[in-house]
């Protein structure tokens, strides 16, 4: 609400505070009385949408005797006719939260007049004093509908005013006058504007339901988006409440009573939100969601309590988005199109208007596999549903007898399934049939084992979307490598899925590949087995029904074998080839492992990630077609080297730098990056250290390039100088080339720092990591102390995160030359150091490293030998490097959160 040009009520001799003089101290002890009440009322787990309808309601007293005040005082001046003060927003529909402004109109026939002036300044001075945040306009009843033509925020006020004190007749010729001037002849406009404005304000708050930390209030699915739903119901029905709503049979029971339990838990949420803060504040943050699950009695069980919560929450946001959306398009007004003729499709669908629509929405109680026949013609005649259709369709998925005769329905399920391995285009939201059947309930119904899945979530920031969405995104990932949509870091996918003989198992893996999730526990083998009898039901023959298990229990293993081991390791490629036993079945494994995993997070598939899931497919490719020498991939390799010598054009120093990387250089480098470093490299060959900053693989990371010679512990003394600049290191590329008589390390770490919002380098910093990294090499400047120099992280830097257990595996049977170490644990700046300088003090070389984080989770992996070359075989020096990463990595987290490590 903007607010009128303040006056100073000197000037014009009313000043409540001299009248009164103890006024300020009344109205500030009312305020804070009622705002203790309402903090209580939190505490004590009062109802959430009553806590603040009782606040404003002591607001209302508040304001209403400071407007009597103001108004007998200023009884003496001329001007103004009626006068009216009318709560607006939040406050005129009534609800407050704890720390939430107040917006108010001062409704009167002449806004000019000095007096209203005087009583604004007497009425709002005093709030204002005691630190009340009130928005407020001055403004007569034309000034008012007009502006609501033209601006839709004016437009939702008339729907949601209500008195608080002064003149009635004139806020009912106002409302009167929003009705027939605005939403009786101008509701599509209206609609349409607040739809504008809901998609600005998801882009800026947050466009998807499923955000690792939602805005409760502006977010998609928060409290505005329930203020939607009641803008569009009052305006295209001309009605004050939801219960007017289902009486006019706008609003169905159920939906009233789904959407006022989603009221309950926002307004529930928001009031904690407040009352922890102390403040305004509406951004659900991982803090916020551990303590606010525990206040609402969400506890540990299979599943941590947080998620527990979590789902709750998403689900009830789900709710409010699907409701905002049916309410405008039921508030729309029914168009009379004189030739919209009807086309009998001779299936009981019909098309209307260009839309895919039902003959009779009542045909579907007796005939439920009607809602798939509507979706086969949304294919065939490449028109989209009918939004009334597509509702009704959801209202009969939410009933439980529906479900159960669709559920037996052969017909449905066969229609089903070939709807969702269609990989031609199709006109619903974002093209995604899943998705759809996701929105109206057709997949629940028919697979009621995902149902539990249903807004579930990780309590991490790796998963960003909750289950079920990220089965969706991932049928329709699968869908788009048919489709020839080629991932642009795995295009392999996409020649792969051209060659795949039968789609139908892959998609059914795919969209059951999460349903284990909800028994907790070893969920891969637990949904592996779940599978079995649904893919039964859906009709796969037997050999589909053991591929989709195998499918579903191996859903992440090319994953790991790629990202924790070697992927040119001939024992490692062995046990993939083992494992999937056939060309056929690799290449299934690996579609859906790609599938699963470049759409937990935008940016889960890395180039890196990508390069070695490729390499691994094509080395256990050619070791299950029996090639002896598939280890040494002379031929692929050489190709790639000869790729990258035309990239530099053959340049004579160029070449000798590519001849004398490694293979695995070449695999998980680009071209543009393989050019880059070309560069960097024959720059640094005359420099002792050389450092290079430079813009990352995406815009949220920095590359930093160190070159210099190789010695031991040079991992350890890199991870520290980045520490000490407070660099999180998400992964990195250790290699070594020769370079004349001389062994040169080149190192890629992809990079990024806390606090960091411009991704441009600061200036001098190059300069500065070379000079701290040769002051530690040479000796002048312990690793120890420079990280040490860093301090703790600033306050905005040590924002809470979920937990993440501490692991370590020492392992020496996946290779024959090196024990592998595993390390699992929180990432944090410092921790590479801390594990490098751990394995460097125990007298081992780092052979291969991969270091890989997942969201606040790494998963770092580290090839190493004891000083003579060999793997670590005494269970005694196994046992004490396990128990000495452990104990420094324990006391690592505990000494940047300030505890005490047990």
């Amino acid at each position: 609400m903007v607010a009128a040009v303040n006056h100073d009520p000197a000037q014009n001799g009313v000043d409540l505070a001299k009248l009164a003089p103890s006024l300020a101290t009344t109205c500030a002890d009312y305020l804070s009385r009622y705002r203790a009440v309402f903090s209580d009322s939190i505490r004590r787990g009062a109802s959430g949408v009553s806590a603040a309808r009782a606040f404003s309601s002591a607001l209302d007293g508040l304001f209403g005797a400071l407007f009597a005040a103001a108004d007998a005082a200023t009884r003496h001046l001329e001007g103004g006719g009626r006068i009216a003060l009318v709560a607006v927003g939040g406050y005129g529909r009534g609800a407050v939260a704890l720390h939430g402004d107040a917006d108010v109109l001062v409704l009167c026939d002449d806004p000019t007049g000095p007096r209203v002036g005087a009583l604004v300044d007497a009425l709002l001075y005093p709030l204002w004093d005691m630190g009340f945040n009130v928005g407020h306009v001055v403004r007569g009843i034309d000034e008012t509908a007009k502006l609501a033509k033209e601006d839709v925020r004016t437009a939702t006020t008339l729907l949601d005013l209500r008195r608080v004190a002064g003149d009635s007749a004139i806020v009912r010729e106002l409302v009167s006058a929003g009705r027939r001037q605005v939403f009786e002849p101008g509701v599509e406009d209206f609609l349409e504007a607040m739809v504008a404005e809901a998609a600005a304000r998801h882009a800026r708050f947050g466009d998807s339901l499923f955000l690792l930390e939602p805005e409760v209030k502006q977010g998609r699915g928060g409290l505005r988006d329930l203020d939607i739903a009641d803008w569009a119901g009052r305006a295209g029905f001309g009605v004050r409440t939801n219960e007017d709503l289902v009486r006019v049979g706008a609003l169905l029971p159920r939906e009233h009573k789904q959407i006022e339990a989603a009221r309950e838990m926002l307004w529930r949420v928001r009031n904690l939100l407040h009352l922890r803060a102390g403040r305004q504040q509406d951004r659900l943050t991982f803090a916020d969601q551990e303590e606010i699950a525990a206040e609402l009695g969400f506890v540990d069980g299979v599943t941590l309590g947080v998620e527990q919560f979590m789902q709750a929450y998403y689900r009830h946001a789900r709710v409010v988005a699907q409701t905002a959306e049916r309410m405008v398009e039921r508030a729309r007004p029914q168009k009379r199109r004189r030739r919209a003729q009807a086309v009998d499709l001779g299936d009981g669908t019909m098309i209307f208007d260009g839309f895919i629509t039902v003959e009779k929405t009542e045909r579907l109680a007796d005939d439920p596999a009607l809602a798939l026949r509507l979706y086969r013609q949304v294919t065939r005649q490449k028109m989209p549903p009918y939004a009334f259709a597509r509702d009704a369709i959801a209202n009969y998925c939410s009933d439980r007898s529906f479900r159960h005769r669709l559920l037996l329905s052969e017909e449905a399920t066969q229609l089903f399934l070939d709807l969702v391995t269609y990989t031609h285009d199709v006109p619903v939201r974002n093209g995604s049939l899943l998705g759809e059947f996701h929105e109206t309930g057709i997949l629940v119904a028919l697979l009621p084992e995902l149902e539990p899945l249903m807004g579930r979530v990780h309590h991490d920031v790796y998963h960003v979307y909750t289950v079920d969405v990220h089965t969706v995104l991932a049928v329709d990932r699968l869908r788009g490598f048919f489709r020839g949509e080629t991932l642009d870091l795995l295009p392999i996918a996409t020649r792969l899925a051209a060659d795949a003989p039968r789609t139908l198992p892959l998609f059914v893996a795919t969209l059951l590949h999460a349903v284990g999730k909800a028994r907790g526990g070893d969920w891969v083998r637990v949904g592996s087995e779940l599978c079995r009898p649904i893919a039964e039901r859906l009709g796969l023959v037997p050999e589909d029904v053991d591929h989709v298990a195998f499918l579903v229990r191996e859903q992440g293993s090319l994953y790991r074998f790629a990202t924790q081991r070697d992927s040119r390791d001939a024992e490692v490629v062995a046990e993939v080839a083992k494992l999937a036993g056939t060309v056929d079945r690799l290449r299934d494994l690996f579609l859906v492992n790609a599938a699963i995993l470049s759409t937990i997070n935008p940016a889960a598939m890395t180039q890196w990630k990508a390069r070695m899931l490729e390499e691994l497919f094509q080395n256990a490719v050619a070791e299950i077609e029996g090639d002896p020498k598939w280890h040494k991939s002379e031929a692929r390799i050489a190709k790639i080297r000869e790729k990258a010598r035309v990239a530099c054009d053959h340049e004579a120093r160029a070449v000798s730098f590519l001849d004398t990387m490694p293979d695995r250089y070449l695999l998980a480098t680009n071209r543009e990056a393989l050019i880059r470093h070309v560069g960097i490299a024959l720059d640094a060959e005359s420099e002792d250290v050389a450092v290079r900053v430079m813009q990352g693989p995406h815009d949220e990371l920095t590359e930093i390039v160190f070159a210099t010679d190789d010695r031991p512990g040079l991992l350890s003394d890199a991870a520290a100088v980045l520490a000490a600049n407070r660099f999180g290191i998400v992964d990195a590329q250790i290699y070594t080339h020769r370079v004349g008589e001389r062994t040169r390390a080149f190192d890629v770490f992809h990079v990024s720092r806390e606090g960091q919002h411009s991704r441009k380098p600061e200036a001098g910093l190059e300069a500065k990591l070379a000079s701290e990294l040769r002051s530690v090499l040479l000796g002048d400047v312990s690793a120890e102390s420079l990280v040490a120099k860093q301090g703790k992280a600033p306050s905005w830097a040590r924002k809470k995160s979920p937990n993440v257990s501490t692991e370590i595996f020492v392992d020496n049977e996946s290779s024959s030359n090196f024990t592998v170490v595993d390390v699992f644990t929180k990432d944090r700046v410092g921790l590479l150091y801390v594990i490098a300088s751990t394995l460097h003090a125990r007298g081992l070389s780092i052979a291969l490293s991969k270091v890989n984080t997942e969201g606040h989770r790494v998963a770092d992996v580290f090839y190493v030998q004891d000083a003579a070359g060999r793997k670590l075989l005494d269970k005694h020096a196994v046992r004490d490097l396990r128990a000495a990463l452990e104990q420094r990595i324990v006391a690592f987290h505990a000494a940047a959160e300030g505890e005490t490590p047990a």
